[in-house]
């Protein structure tokens, strides 16, 4: 998890070391139908004076790897200045709106692609790039995550994030286990782990950020694409007896969390899985960099989330970091257009996926990260898009968020959670 990932429809209680990334998109449009400016049409002049564009973002503890990348493009772009403010996830949402409110945004900053980008577009808040930008060189979901109505109103050229499950290499080697594919294997994994006296999993549920992302990767692990369709499409219910078995799993689960799961914050709990507290833990390719951060040392392994025993495949989850935007009062249009630009070349695109997370550019694979290496392998099992991008589905992270507790602790039934989530969906058929 950066740990991506993920950004959002919710705000969500990341910071210091870690942020999971928020996104959101709703539903995108074709791949095919992506509108792009020309790549031989004339670039847009800078300004003859130095201009000075202030760009927001929303991951603290990338700020240094962030930084390096812009102290690239200012060395080719010797009059254009980026000053970088880095805001907490909690406070990205408020802060910006509020500048927007007030007219006073700064040149660049994001919005959770789907229903975000969509009011901010319908508003007026940021420029329409279609005729602007070039994005044929974004993967086809980073062509997506930037539309809305098939037009370009922002780009996610920070990466993206695919979520898996991690594992410490040397506690699995001490104890001679292998990183489980099946639930069955997971329980009894976590078993040997307890009785050896080492938490097998950091599960931090005061903010919930976790347990939704465990529900996500365990229904997806039987649903697959197709079966996330029907979801969103009414054909299937998370209260399906199938499907049922995911609140199951989530409630049989509990047992084997770190102490004090349920008062403990995200950003808490990822810090001490980044020192080995636990065995395991669910997270997402922008997470690794925190990971790093926190322990330079860190030996992570990850492996797609495991599915029920012969049904279904090992899943991942995947979504954009959050897409920049140009505000529609900035004073520096050209600029602001030839930085997004840069940012979508191979030199910014190999630094994102070398120091940061996985690639939103075409042809871009990590140099030599063997953990990214493994979070992309992981993703070619099951890789389902992060449930939230969707408005049909955005609310089942926030059904997960107020409920889960009372799943743990028994103050609903499993039947109950399930229904609540269902509850929560939209269908897009209906």
């Amino acid at each position: 998890m950066s740990r991506s990932g993920v950004r959002i429809v919710l705000s969500l209680l990341l910071i210091v070391t870690f942020l999971l990334s928020a996104c959101a998109p709703g539903q995108p449009p074709a791949a095919g139908n992506a509108p792009a400016a020309s790549s031989e049409s004339a670039a847009p002049a800078a300004a003859a004076e130095p201009v000075t564009l202030v760009l927001w973002h929303n991951h603290p503890e990338w700020k240094d790897r962030v930084q390096a990348i812009l102290d690239v493009f200012e060395s080719e772009h010797p009059n254009i200045k980026i000053a970088l403010e880095e805001i907490p996830g909690p406070n990205y949402d408020i802060k910006r709106n509020t500048a927007v409110a007030a007219g006073e945004a700064p040149d660049i900053f994001g919005y959770a692609p789907g229903l975000q980008l969509r009011g901010a577009a319908e508003s007026g808040y940021i420029h329409d790039l279609t005729d602007l930008l070039d994005i044929t060189a974004l993967t086809p979901s980073a062509r997506d995550a930037s539309m809305v109505d098939g037009k370009v109103y922002a780009v996610p050229v920070l990466g993206s994030y695919t979520v898996g499950l991690y594992y410490h290499r040397d506690i699995f080697a001490k104890y001679n286990l292998t990183p489980p594919a099946t639930w069955e294997e997971l329980f009894v994994v976590a078993e040997k782990l307890k009785a050896e006296g080492v938490a097998p999993l950091m599960v931090p549920a005061q903010d919930g950020v976790i347990p939704f992302f465990l529900y996500y990767l365990a229904a997806s692990s039987i649903l697959k694409a197709d079966g996330f369709e029907k979801v969103r499409s009414g054909e299937r219910k998370l209260t399906d007896p199938d499907l049922l078995k995911v609140s199951q799993f989530l409630h049989d689960l509990y047992p084997y969390f770190q102490e004090g799961a349920l008062g403990m914050t995200y950003v808490e709990g990822k810090a001490l899985f980044a020192h080995g507290q636990t065995a395991m833990m669910e997270g997402g390719s922008a997470d690794y960099a925190g990971f790093t951060e926190v322990n330079p040392d860190v030996d992570l392994g990850v492996v797609p989330f495991p599915s029920p025993d012969g049904i279904g495949a090992g899943s991942t989850v995947t979504g954009m970091e959050v897409p920049f935007a140009i505000s529609a009062t900035t004073k520096h249009l050209d600029e602001a257009v030839i930085f997004l630009q840069w940012m979508m070349s191979k030199t910014p695109g190999q630094m994102v996926v070398d120091t940061i997370t996985l690639p939103t550019i075409e042809g871009i694979s990590p140099s030599d990260n063997p953990t990214m290496k493994e979070m992309i392998e992981a993703s070619k099992s099951n890789d389902v898009r992060v449930w939230y991008e969707y408005p049909e589905t955005a609310g089942v992270s926030g059904a997960v968020i107020a409920h889960v507790q009372e799943l743990f602790t028994d103050a609903i039934t499993v039947e109950e959670f399930a229904q609540f989530l269902q509850d929560s969906i939209v269908p897009s058929g209906q």
